[in-house]
Protein backbone atom coordinates (compact mmCIF):
# COMPACT_ATOMS: atom_id res chain seq x y z
CA UNK A 1 0.00 0.00 0.00
CA UNK A 2 2.60 2.14 1.11
CA UNK A 3 3.88 1.78 -2.80
CA UNK A 4 0.68 2.22 -4.79
CA UNK A 5 0.36 5.56 -2.52
CA UNK A 6 3.91 6.98 -3.59
CA UNK A 7 3.60 6.43 -6.72
CA UNK A 8 0.35 8.78 -7.09
CA UNK A 9 2.80 11.64 -5.35
CA UNK A 10 5.43 11.07 -8.50
CA UNK A 11 5.41 13.90 -10.85
CA UNK A 12 3.56 13.06 -13.67
CA UNK A 13 1.18 10.06 -12.38
CA UNK A 14 -1.57 12.60 -11.04
CA UNK A 15 -4.69 11.16 -12.72
CA UNK A 16 -7.20 14.24 -12.04
CA UNK A 17 -9.62 12.86 -14.58
CA UNK A 18 -9.51 9.04 -14.31
CA UNK A 19 -7.43 8.70 -17.26
CA UNK A 20 -4.62 6.68 -15.99
CA UNK A 21 -6.12 3.10 -16.56
CA UNK A 22 -5.39 4.63 -20.71
CA UNK A 23 -1.87 6.00 -19.73
CA UNK A 24 -0.78 2.88 -17.68
CA UNK A 25 -2.42 0.40 -20.77
CA UNK A 26 0.00 2.03 -23.35
CA UNK A 27 2.82 2.25 -20.97
CA UNK A 28 2.82 -1.71 -20.07
CA UNK A 29 2.09 -2.64 -23.22
CA UNK A 30 4.90 -0.59 -24.66
CA UNK A 31 7.27 -0.99 -22.08
CA UNK A 32 6.45 -3.74 -19.82
CA UNK A 33 7.77 -4.08 -16.46
CA UNK A 34 8.79 -0.29 -16.19
CA UNK A 35 7.47 1.51 -13.44
CA UNK A 36 7.64 5.26 -12.34
CA UNK A 37 9.44 5.00 -9.08
CA UNK A 38 12.48 2.92 -11.06
CA UNK A 39 16.25 4.77 -11.16
CA UNK A 40 18.56 2.40 -12.70
CA UNK A 41 18.24 -0.71 -14.45
CA UNK A 42 21.10 -2.32 -12.70
CA UNK A 43 18.39 -2.86 -9.64
CA UNK A 44 17.40 -6.03 -11.39
CA UNK A 45 20.66 -7.94 -10.97
CA UNK A 46 21.85 -6.31 -7.47
CA UNK A 47 18.32 -7.51 -5.82
CA UNK A 48 18.62 -11.38 -7.06
CA UNK A 49 22.31 -11.05 -5.91
CA UNK A 50 21.24 -10.23 -2.84
CA UNK A 51 18.73 -13.12 -2.45
CA UNK A 52 21.21 -15.35 -3.06
CA UNK A 53 23.24 -13.91 -0.36
CA UNK A 54 20.84 -14.04 2.10
CA UNK A 55 19.65 -17.66 1.49
CA UNK A 56 23.10 -18.59 3.03
CA UNK A 57 21.48 -18.39 6.00
CA UNK A 58 19.92 -21.67 7.69
CA UNK A 59 15.72 -20.96 8.10
CA UNK A 60 13.19 -18.47 5.74
CA UNK A 61 12.92 -16.37 8.72
CA UNK A 62 16.46 -15.78 8.77
CA UNK A 63 17.08 -14.98 5.04
CA UNK A 64 14.36 -12.47 4.87
CA UNK A 65 15.91 -11.23 8.10
CA UNK A 66 19.15 -10.55 6.55
CA UNK A 67 17.88 -9.68 3.23
CA UNK A 68 16.27 -6.71 4.68
CA UNK A 69 19.61 -5.89 6.31
CA UNK A 70 21.47 -6.53 2.99
CA UNK A 71 19.33 -3.69 0.97
CA UNK A 72 19.90 -1.58 3.10
CA UNK A 73 23.92 -2.00 3.36
CA UNK A 74 23.42 -1.72 -0.74
CA UNK A 75 22.82 2.00 0.29
CA UNK A 76 26.45 3.38 1.25
CA UNK A 77 27.94 0.24 -1.03
CA UNK A 78 26.77 2.13 -4.09
CA UNK A 79 27.67 5.12 -2.66
CA UNK A 80 31.62 4.09 -1.64
CA UNK A 81 31.36 2.91 -5.30
CA UNK A 82 31.21 6.36 -6.47
CA UNK A 83 27.52 6.38 -7.79
CA UNK A 84 25.11 9.62 -6.89
CA UNK A 85 21.95 9.58 -8.92
CA UNK A 86 19.94 7.09 -8.35
CA UNK A 87 20.23 5.30 -5.27
CA UNK A 88 17.50 4.21 -3.54
CA UNK A 89 17.71 5.27 0.20
CA UNK A 90 20.40 7.33 -0.41
CA UNK A 91 19.24 10.18 1.64
CA UNK A 92 17.15 8.61 4.10
CA UNK A 93 19.29 5.57 5.06
CA UNK A 94 18.33 3.19 7.38
CA UNK A 95 14.79 5.15 7.14
CA UNK A 96 14.02 3.88 4.04
CA UNK A 97 10.48 2.49 4.15
CA UNK A 98 10.69 1.88 0.31
CA UNK A 99 12.85 -0.87 -0.57
CA UNK A 100 14.55 -1.41 -3.81
CA UNK A 101 12.98 -4.67 -3.98
CA UNK A 102 9.78 -3.62 -3.85
CA UNK A 103 10.31 -0.99 -6.30
CA UNK A 104 11.69 -3.63 -8.74
CA UNK A 105 10.05 -6.76 -8.14
CA UNK A 106 7.48 -6.30 -10.49
CA UNK A 107 9.97 -5.97 -13.50
CA UNK A 108 11.83 -9.05 -12.11
CA UNK A 109 8.73 -11.13 -12.91
CA UNK A 110 8.09 -9.47 -16.32
CA UNK A 111 11.59 -9.78 -17.89
CA UNK A 112 11.50 -13.11 -16.35
CA UNK A 113 14.28 -12.62 -14.07
CA UNK A 114 12.25 -14.55 -10.98
CA UNK A 115 9.10 -16.94 -11.60
CA UNK A 116 6.19 -14.70 -12.53
CA UNK A 117 4.14 -16.00 -9.27
CA UNK A 118 6.99 -15.96 -6.97
CA UNK A 119 6.96 -13.65 -3.72
CA UNK A 120 10.04 -12.72 -2.00
CA UNK A 121 8.55 -15.01 1.23
CA UNK A 122 8.12 -17.77 -1.27
CA UNK A 123 11.98 -17.29 -2.33
CA UNK A 124 12.98 -18.13 1.24
CA UNK A 125 10.54 -20.94 2.05
CA UNK A 126 11.28 -22.93 -1.32
CA UNK A 127 15.23 -22.28 -0.79
CA UNK A 128 14.97 -23.40 3.11
CA UNK A 129 12.87 -26.87 1.43
CA UNK A 130 15.18 -27.61 -0.88
CA UNK A 131 17.97 -27.27 1.26
CA UNK A 132 16.15 -29.86 4.03
CA UNK A 133 15.29 -32.26 0.78
CA UNK A 134 18.87 -32.16 -0.21
CA UNK A 135 20.20 -33.18 3.08
CA UNK A 136 17.77 -35.72 3.37
CA UNK A 137 18.65 -37.07 0.03
CA UNK A 138 21.40 -39.91 -0.27
CA UNK A 139 24.51 -38.45 -1.81
CA UNK A 140 25.07 -39.21 -5.64
CA UNK A 141 28.00 -40.70 -7.08
CA UNK A 142 27.78 -38.70 -9.80
CA UNK A 143 28.34 -34.66 -9.19
CA UNK A 144 25.79 -33.99 -11.90
CA UNK A 145 22.80 -35.53 -10.66
CA UNK A 146 23.45 -33.56 -7.56
CA UNK A 147 22.19 -30.38 -9.30
CA UNK A 148 19.13 -31.81 -10.51
CA UNK A 149 16.64 -29.92 -7.84
CA UNK A 150 14.78 -27.30 -9.13
CA UNK A 151 15.56 -23.88 -8.88
CA UNK A 152 13.91 -21.67 -6.04
CA UNK A 153 12.79 -19.19 -7.98
CA UNK A 154 15.52 -17.33 -9.62
CA UNK A 155 16.54 -17.55 -13.47
CA UNK A 156 19.19 -20.11 -13.34
CA UNK A 157 21.22 -18.03 -15.71
CA UNK A 158 21.91 -15.33 -13.71
CA UNK A 159 25.41 -14.06 -13.68
CA UNK A 160 27.57 -13.99 -10.43
CA UNK A 161 27.73 -11.33 -8.66
CA UNK A 162 30.82 -9.26 -8.41
CA UNK A 163 33.42 -9.66 -5.23
CA UNK A 164 32.68 -5.87 -4.60
CA UNK A 165 28.71 -5.88 -4.25
CA UNK A 166 28.76 -5.12 -0.48
CA UNK A 167 31.37 -2.54 -0.57
CA UNK A 168 31.66 -0.30 -3.43
CA UNK A 169 28.62 -1.44 -5.61
CA UNK A 170 28.51 0.54 -9.02
CA UNK A 171 25.60 0.53 -11.39
CA UNK A 172 27.84 -0.06 -14.62
CA UNK A 173 26.72 -3.27 -16.54
CA UNK A 174 30.31 -4.72 -18.03
CA UNK A 175 30.37 -7.65 -20.50
CA UNK A 176 28.26 -10.51 -19.17
CA UNK A 177 26.07 -8.55 -17.05
CA UNK A 178 24.56 -6.38 -20.37
CA UNK A 179 24.38 -9.00 -22.11
CA UNK A 180 22.27 -11.08 -20.03
CA UNK A 181 19.66 -8.23 -19.37
CA UNK A 182 19.47 -7.61 -22.75
CA UNK A 183 18.98 -11.34 -23.79
CA UNK A 184 16.54 -11.44 -21.00
CA UNK A 185 14.33 -8.40 -21.12
CA UNK A 186 14.31 -8.62 -25.24
CA UNK A 187 12.87 -12.18 -24.74
CA UNK A 188 10.58 -11.90 -21.80
CA UNK A 189 8.73 -8.78 -23.66
CA UNK A 190 9.24 -10.12 -26.95
CA UNK A 191 7.10 -8.04 -29.63
CA UNK A 192 6.74 -5.01 -27.57
CA UNK A 193 8.68 -1.81 -28.05
CA UNK A 194 10.82 -2.42 -25.25
CA UNK A 195 11.69 -5.59 -26.78
CA UNK A 196 13.01 -3.84 -30.02
CA UNK A 197 14.39 -1.15 -28.62
CA UNK A 198 16.80 -3.15 -26.80
CA UNK A 199 17.93 -4.78 -29.91
CA UNK A 200 18.00 -1.54 -32.07
CA UNK A 201 19.55 1.24 -30.61
CA UNK A 202 18.43 4.64 -32.26
CA UNK A 203 20.85 6.70 -33.05
CA UNK A 204 19.77 9.69 -31.05
CA UNK A 205 19.69 7.93 -27.95
CA UNK A 206 23.42 8.23 -25.59
CA UNK A 207 25.79 6.86 -26.02
CA UNK A 208 25.53 8.00 -30.01
CA UNK A 209 22.98 11.11 -29.10
CA UNK A 210 24.32 12.06 -25.90
CA UNK A 211 22.53 15.92 -25.09
CA UNK A 212 19.75 15.17 -27.43
CA UNK A 213 16.58 16.22 -26.82
CA UNK A 214 14.57 12.94 -27.24
CA UNK A 215 11.00 13.66 -24.65
CA UNK A 216 8.70 11.36 -25.84
CA UNK A 217 9.32 7.58 -27.72
CA UNK A 218 8.06 8.87 -30.81
CA UNK A 219 11.00 11.00 -31.30
CA UNK A 220 13.56 8.64 -31.58
CA UNK A 221 15.76 8.37 -34.89
CA UNK A 222 14.68 4.87 -35.69
CA UNK A 223 10.58 5.67 -35.90
CA UNK A 224 10.52 4.99 -39.16
CA UNK A 225 11.99 1.41 -38.81
CA UNK A 226 9.40 0.17 -36.55
CA UNK A 227 7.49 -2.93 -37.50
CA UNK A 228 3.84 -2.04 -38.51
CA UNK A 229 2.06 -3.04 -35.25
CA UNK A 230 4.33 -1.01 -33.07
CA UNK A 231 4.30 1.60 -35.65
CA UNK A 232 0.50 1.86 -35.19
CA UNK A 233 0.89 1.50 -31.00
CA UNK A 234 3.08 4.62 -31.12
CA UNK A 235 1.28 6.35 -33.28
CA UNK A 236 -2.23 5.60 -31.01
CA UNK A 237 -0.07 6.88 -28.19
CA UNK A 238 1.21 10.03 -29.70
CA UNK A 239 -2.08 10.86 -30.56
CA UNK A 240 -4.11 10.40 -27.13
CA UNK A 241 -0.97 11.86 -25.48
CA UNK A 242 -1.49 14.64 -27.29
CA UNK A 243 -5.56 15.69 -27.67
CA UNK A 244 -6.01 14.31 -23.92
CA UNK A 245 -3.15 16.97 -22.57
CA UNK A 246 -6.51 19.94 -23.33
CA UNK A 247 -8.04 18.40 -20.60
CA UNK A 248 -6.46 19.49 -17.62
CA UNK A 249 -5.95 22.62 -19.31
CA UNK A 250 -9.75 23.06 -19.46
CA UNK A 251 -9.72 21.43 -15.93
CA UNK A 252 -7.41 23.82 -14.21
CA UNK A 253 -9.29 26.84 -16.44
CA UNK A 254 -12.29 25.85 -14.54
CA UNK A 255 -10.92 25.90 -11.30
CA UNK A 256 -8.95 29.22 -12.01
CA UNK A 257 -12.59 30.93 -13.18
CA UNK A 258 -14.43 29.30 -10.03
CA UNK A 259 -11.78 30.31 -7.40
CA UNK A 260 -11.93 34.21 -8.94
CA UNK A 261 -8.66 33.91 -10.12
CA UNK A 262 -8.57 35.65 -13.18
CA UNK A 263 -5.45 35.94 -13.95
CA UNK A 264 -4.04 32.44 -13.92
CA UNK A 265 -7.51 31.79 -16.07
CA UNK A 266 -5.70 34.11 -18.68
CA UNK A 267 -2.26 31.65 -18.51
CA UNK A 268 -4.86 28.65 -19.49
CA UNK A 269 -6.64 30.30 -21.52
CA UNK A 270 -3.25 31.33 -23.76
CA UNK A 271 -1.61 27.27 -22.51
CA UNK A 272 -5.44 26.01 -24.20
CA UNK A 273 -5.15 28.19 -27.54
CA UNK A 274 -1.49 26.91 -28.10
CA UNK A 275 -2.41 23.62 -27.47
CA UNK A 276 -5.22 24.03 -29.92
CA UNK A 277 -2.73 25.54 -32.75
CA UNK A 278 -0.70 22.41 -31.85
CA UNK A 279 -3.19 19.77 -32.81
CA UNK A 280 -4.10 21.54 -35.63
CA UNK A 281 -0.69 22.07 -37.33
CA UNK A 282 0.51 18.40 -36.44
CA UNK A 283 -3.19 17.14 -37.73
CA UNK A 284 -3.82 14.89 -34.22
CA UNK A 285 -7.05 14.37 -35.04
CA UNK A 286 -7.06 13.61 -38.79
CA UNK A 287 -7.44 10.12 -40.30
CA UNK A 288 -6.86 8.69 -36.76
CA UNK A 289 -8.89 4.88 -36.37
CA UNK A 290 -10.46 5.28 -33.00
CA UNK A 291 -11.57 2.02 -32.99
CA UNK A 292 -8.16 0.67 -33.65
CA UNK A 293 -7.40 2.89 -30.65
CA UNK A 294 -9.91 1.57 -28.36
CA UNK A 295 -8.90 -2.09 -29.64
CA UNK A 296 -5.06 -1.51 -28.63
CA UNK A 297 -6.42 -0.31 -25.68
CA UNK A 298 -8.70 -3.03 -24.54
CA UNK A 299 -5.79 -5.51 -25.68
CA UNK A 300 -3.33 -4.27 -22.97
CA UNK A 301 -6.34 -3.57 -20.33
CA UNK A 302 -9.57 -5.49 -21.26
CA UNK A 303 -11.00 -4.45 -17.97
CA UNK A 304 -11.22 -0.85 -19.08
CA UNK A 305 -14.22 0.66 -17.92
CA UNK A 306 -17.24 2.01 -19.77
CA UNK A 307 -17.30 4.99 -18.07
CA UNK A 308 -13.42 5.89 -18.99
CA UNK A 309 -14.10 4.95 -22.31
CA UNK A 310 -17.20 6.75 -22.85
CA UNK A 311 -15.69 10.58 -20.84
CA UNK A 312 -12.33 10.20 -23.59
CA UNK A 313 -14.59 9.58 -26.76
CA UNK A 314 -16.72 12.43 -25.24
CA UNK A 315 -13.43 14.70 -25.07
CA UNK A 316 -12.04 13.42 -28.26
CA UNK A 317 -15.54 14.19 -30.46
CA UNK A 318 -14.97 17.63 -28.76
CA UNK A 319 -11.46 18.36 -29.82
CA UNK A 320 -12.38 17.00 -33.38
CA UNK A 321 -14.32 19.69 -33.93
CA UNK A 322 -12.01 22.64 -33.89
CA UNK A 323 -13.76 25.07 -31.62
CA UNK A 324 -12.12 27.10 -28.80
CA UNK A 325 -12.70 24.72 -25.73
CA UNK A 326 -11.76 27.79 -23.51
CA UNK A 327 -15.23 29.09 -23.66
CA UNK A 328 -17.45 25.32 -24.12
CA UNK A 329 -20.13 24.98 -22.28
CA UNK A 330 -20.17 21.08 -23.25
CA UNK A 331 -16.26 21.10 -22.46
CA UNK A 332 -17.07 22.63 -19.23
CA UNK A 333 -20.21 20.26 -18.56
CA UNK A 334 -17.91 17.04 -19.20
CA UNK A 335 -14.85 17.88 -17.03
CA UNK A 336 -16.60 19.27 -14.19
CA UNK A 337 -19.15 15.86 -14.28
CA UNK A 338 -16.35 13.99 -14.79
CA UNK A 339 -14.32 14.55 -12.06
CA UNK A 340 -17.76 14.72 -9.65
CA UNK A 341 -18.31 11.38 -11.04
CA UNK A 342 -14.52 9.87 -9.89
CA UNK A 343 -13.76 12.19 -6.49
CA UNK A 344 -17.32 12.22 -4.91
CA UNK A 345 -17.73 14.74 -2.69
CA UNK A 346 -13.86 15.54 -2.38
CA UNK A 347 -13.81 16.73 -5.82
CA UNK A 348 -12.99 20.05 -5.97
CA UNK A 349 -16.12 21.64 -8.38
CA UNK A 350 -17.96 20.03 -4.98
CA UNK A 351 -16.25 20.88 -2.15
CA UNK A 352 -14.85 24.76 -1.66
CA UNK A 353 -12.75 23.37 1.12
CA UNK A 354 -11.03 21.22 -1.98
CA UNK A 355 -10.82 24.17 -4.16
CA UNK A 356 -9.23 26.06 -1.47
CA UNK A 357 -6.47 23.13 -1.56
CA UNK A 358 -5.95 23.83 -5.51
CA UNK A 359 -2.31 24.70 -5.57
CA UNK A 360 -2.74 26.27 -9.36
CA UNK A 361 -1.75 23.34 -11.20
CA UNK A 362 -3.03 19.97 -11.02
CA UNK A 363 -2.50 17.13 -13.72
CA UNK A 364 -0.85 19.16 -15.75
CA UNK A 365 1.19 16.85 -17.95
CA UNK A 366 2.17 15.22 -21.35
CA UNK A 367 1.53 11.69 -21.62
CA UNK A 368 5.07 10.28 -22.21
CA UNK A 369 4.28 6.34 -20.87
CA UNK A 370 6.97 6.15 -18.77
CA UNK A 371 9.28 6.73 -21.72
CA UNK A 372 11.53 8.49 -19.33
CA UNK A 373 12.18 5.52 -17.80
CA UNK A 374 12.43 2.97 -20.28
CA UNK A 375 15.51 5.92 -21.99
CA UNK A 376 17.03 5.02 -19.01
CA UNK A 377 17.19 1.52 -18.74
CA UNK A 378 18.07 1.51 -22.95
CA UNK A 379 20.73 3.90 -22.18
CA UNK A 380 22.37 1.65 -19.36
CA UNK A 381 22.80 -1.15 -21.79
CA UNK A 382 23.68 1.23 -25.29
CA UNK A 383 26.12 3.16 -22.58
CA UNK A 384 27.79 -0.50 -21.43
CA UNK A 385 28.21 -1.65 -24.92
CA UNK A 386 29.56 1.65 -26.13
CA UNK A 387 32.32 1.33 -23.81
CA UNK A 388 33.32 -2.41 -24.92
Amino acid sequence: MIDVVDLFKEPGTLDELGIGSIRDSFSNGLFPGTSTIHTRLKYALLIPWLLQRASRKPTAREMAAEFTRLEYRLIPSLIAGGEDEGVIGRDARESLKRLPSVVYWGALGAWGIRDADLSRDMYFRRTADLRSLTKRRATADDPESRDLLPGAGLDLGLPPAPEDLMTGATFDLPGEMEEYLSARIASATQGSLLSWLVLNAPANLAPFGVGEDVPYVWNIASIDDLPADLTLQVDHARRFSEAIYGAPLVYNLLLARKSGQEDLAAQYELALADWEDTIRVDGTMLGWDRNDFWDTVLKFNPRLRDATRHFVDTWLDLVDMDQPLAVSEPAAKLIREREIRIKGPRARFASQKALDKWSGSAGVYRLDYRWGIARSHLEDLYVARGTR
